[in-house]
């Protein structure tokens, strides 16, 4: 074999290997996207059924309302609960739409804050439950009525309301600070990473340092 013999030989198995390479890439694209519409599907029936036990939630709440009509601990409490119960199912139609509008034509940093915000689903669902913590004693009020008939309020000395108003607005305070320092633009912080890490787990940290990068590259 000459030295042209040789060249044309070379370069015709390296067409080959770049359309191979060419069609690998093709298919690990495809299956990545396939695996993604198939966690987005996943996520969008999590979210209905999530829907549906705040629906239920919400029905049970105002049906106990609709009973028991009146301006008293009870009934306070049932209309706080449903509040807490109406942002949550508001909050999860809203992940259901922005499951079906997401775009990945738009830069990647938009598709990284979309991904992120729907992958960030169980940690804002944990910020409701932890900013209704401060309203305990409306689980308590409601609980007793349920259970036992019992207007537990009416029973309460005057420093026991004072002592359990004190310390839902303080734990409201505390938990409000918390809970708005737990963002993306915080990952930096170490509680902050860590708390994130904890609940929602390390794919949500590391796509939040990559949102913080894109946007500090940007600006």
């Amino acid at each position: 074999m000459n030295l042209d013999n040789f060249k044309n030989t070379w370069q015709q198995q390296n067409s080959v290997n770049e359309s191979a390479i060419t069609i690998n890439q093709s298919l690990l694209s495809e299956t990545k996207a396939n695996k993604q519409i198939k966690e987005l599907n996943t996520m969008k029936w999590a979210r209905i059924i999530e829907s549906a036990a705040f629906f239920f939630i919400i029905a049970l709440l105002g049906q106990y309302i609709a009973k028991n009509v009146s301006v008293s601990a009870p009934v306070i409490s049932a209309l706080i609960l449903a509040i807490f119960a109406i942002v949550g199912l508001a909050g999860n139609i809203g992940q259901i739409v922005h499951i079906a509008n997401i775009d990945y034509a738009k830069p990647i940093s938009q598709v990284q804050k979309d991904i992120y915000r729907l992958c960030s689903h169980k940690l804002q669902l944990t910020k409701l439950l932890l900013m209704s913590v401060p309203f305990y004693m409306a689980y308590v009020f409601i609980g007793f009525d349920v259970l036992f008939k019992i207007d537990l309020f009416a029973l309460l000395e005057q420093h026991m309301v004072w002592f359990y108003s004190v310390s839902s607005l303080l734990l409201l305070i505390t938990i409000g600070c918390v809970l708005a320092k737990l963002n993306y633009t915080n990952i930096a912080t170490p509680w902050v990473k860590r708390t994130i890490e904890l609940i929602v787990g390390e794919r949500l940290v590391n796509m939040a340092q990559f949102i913080n990068s894109i946007e500090s590259t940007d600006s």
